[in-house]
């Protein structure tokens, strides 16, 4: 009996979020019966970062080298998965999708299309992403990180089978934080004010995240908190208007840039509070990786946020758009410090719910359902 052999494919610039939740499935779910391959584009200049990580951890790697409007590409990648045996080709984002889609059907390789979100941040993105609907519509399996995004992607499949939801994994320990936590040494580390009342937002910097309300909070948040500083952690296309809007507001002594950063639990565990303004979400990282870490979120309701974060029990819960709310939320937060340690406690306690098992498990289980599903030989 032939080994099982499973390939993840993403079109990756950098090592985030969903590319680490890859790698660690990857890592952790060998065995001598199934590999668990990561797989990338180059562009024959670079070296995509993901394999890197991928070849470190002693995962199995695949480099597809294709231009932008490379029509060859999803032959060049079907003659990839007859040669190597894939079982079943999973793949994340619109380029691995709707590539993933044709060579599926010319290989004879099973597709799975994982769904995170979609960015809509510039013109060309927004017509590749909604090519990617339509192939979302009508590849066999579709797997979810959020219930709303299944519902949603449920009503264009016509009869076709529902998405499975999977969602992601904390990427850090379960065992918990102790609190409360003493933040002001990790300020001191990071040339961050230690007595400071500190807001962080994590994510990449782009229109969909909502960044441009959480700055537009930042003036009512000063007027009533003298010590206030803001830490924005992530790059993205939005950063040079953003840095505009806090010139704009007076808040250039209030929010520090801090840039994509590798590690980002110092920087989580600095904050008193942790915001999440996006206007929609798949199911953030930066979410469950502050549950995890013992900071309190304040989160819009968006996506699978209300999934893992439960208003007023868990982290506090605002409308999208809405920088009035935020500033109240975080107030609220401010001034009661025992209710923002209360309710960090409680989100460390929901964290079984997406733990790495559950997700490996449930990944297992659709790999199996895939492979029951196929004509035998």
């Amino acid at each position: 009996m032939r080994k099982v052999r499973i390939l993840h494919l993403i079109d990756s610039g950098f090592v985030g979020g969903p590319e680490k939740q890859i790698l660690r499935h990857a890592s952790e779910s060998a065995s001598p019966e199934r590999e668990i391959w990561v797989g990338s584009f180059g562009d024959g200049l670079a070296h995509p970062e993901i394999l890197s990580w991928a070849e470190k951890m002693r995962v199995p790697t695949l480099e597809l080298s294709t231009g932008r409007f490379d029509p060859r590409a999803p032959v060049k990648l079907a003659r990839r998965l007859r040669r190597m045996e894939f079982s079943v080709l999973c793949t994340h984002g619109y380029k691995a999708n709707i590539l993933g889609w044709v060579a599926s059907h010319l290989a004879g390789c099973p597709q799975v299309a994982f769904v995170r979100g979609w960015t809509a941040e510039t013109w060309r993105v927004r017509q590749y992403e909604r090519l990617d609907r339509f192939v979302l519509g009508r590849v066999d399996w579709v797997a979810c990180v959020s219930r709303p995004q299944a519902e949603q992607l449920n009503s264009r499949r016509k009869g076709r089978r529902p998405p499975i939801v999977i969602p992601n994994a904390v990427l850090f320990s379960l065992g918990g934080v102790a609190l409360p936590l003493d933040r002001r040494p990790i300020r001191s580390a990071l040339g961050l004010p230690e007595g400071a009342f500190v807001v962080g937002a994590v994510g990449r910097l782009s229109v969909e995240k909502g960044h441009r309300h959480l700055v537009d909070a930042a003036p009512t948040l000063v007027r009533q908190v003298a010590n206030l500083q803001f830490v924005l952690l992530g790059e993205g296309r939005e950063r040079p208007e953003l840095e505009k809007q806090v010139v704009r507001l007076g808040m250039r002594e209030r929010v520090v840039f801090a840039g994509f950063q590798t590690d980002v639990r110092p920087w989580i565990q600095a904050c008193d509070v942790i915001a999440n303004p996006s206007l929609t979400e798949g199911m953030p990282n930066a979410v469950l990786e502050a549950m995890a870490l013992g900071t309190p979120v304040v989160a819009t309701a968006v996506g699978g946020v209300p999934d893992m974060i439960q208003d007023q029990v868990s982290g506090l819960l605002v409308p999208p758009g809405d920088p009035a709310a935020l500033a109240s939320a975080i107030l609220d937060l401010f001034a009661n410090p025992s209710r923002a340690e209360q309710l960090a406690r409680a989100a460390q306690t929901k964290l079984e719910e997406f733990s790495p098992a559950k997700q490996c498990e449930r990944l297992l289980d659709l790999y199996a359902e895939v492979l029951q599903s196929q004509p035998q030989e």
